[in-house]
């Protein structure tokens, strides 16, 4: 399902994050490629549209 918004692409990452170790061929290894698709054609399709990100904390 595609990304719509910036908080639904929040969510993709955090459990494309959650999901980083899974085996390949597994059922979360192949959300996780889901995900990384879905993720990858939302920064296409809104790249110059999107907030700038957060600087890294310093602390």
């Amino acid at each position: 399902m595609p990304i719509e918004s910036e908080r639904e692409l929040e969510q993709a990452v955090q459990e494309f994050q959650r999901l980083r170790d899974a085996p390949e061929g597994s059922e979360e290894g192949r959300r996780r490629s889901v995900l990384d698709a879905d993720i990858k054609a939302y920064y296409a399709r809104c790249a110059n549209t999107m907030r700038p990100a957060k600087p890294p904390s310093t602390g």
